[in-house]
């Protein structure tokens, strides 16, 4: 007899979406694509921020984590909609300035920040520059 559950497994509520009309039928070698990756963004978030500043990457460098001299770890990461954002923990804020002057491109949320309009394109050295900007906007350092 088959062993019985206490839950259920909901069914999608959309179709699943439509295949391209134009197929990918060459593919790029790795890293030709995605030349970095969130955990090497985080690196050389770290670096730009100078000593006292570390960083590691997550899972497959999915994420990153970036620390330093505030009690606030910050956390790199693609959200739901495709933007590179860092989430930290406003309320372990080490009397950070309330209204910090955020760089061109960036942008806040209650849980952090994000750069809606950063690609891979941009580059690691100007993605990096952002975030470093942008964290030192942010905790007045």
């Amino acid at each position: 007899m088959p062993e019985q559950t206490d839950h259920l497994i909901a069914a999608p509520t959309e179709p699943p979406p439509a295949p391209p009309a134009k197929l990918r039928m060459h593919y790029p070698a790795p890293g030709v694509e995605y030349p970095f990756s969130v955990g090497d963004i985080a690196y050389a978030t770290a670096r730009r921020l100078g000593p006292g500043w570390g960083a590691d990457a997550g899972y497959w460098g999915t994420q990153g984590a970036i620390w330093g001299p505030h009690t606030a770890a910050f956390t790199l990461l693609i959200d739901v909609e495709g933007d590179l954002t860092m989430v930290y923990d406003v309320a372990a804020s080490d009397e950070w300035p309330e209204a910090p002057q955020l760089p061109p491109g960036v942008r806040e949320f209650s849980a952090g920040l994000f750069l809606p309009d950063a690609c891979v394109t941009d580059g690691l050295d100007h993605i990096a520059d952002q975030l470093a900007a942008a964290l030192r906007a942010i905790t007045g350092t």
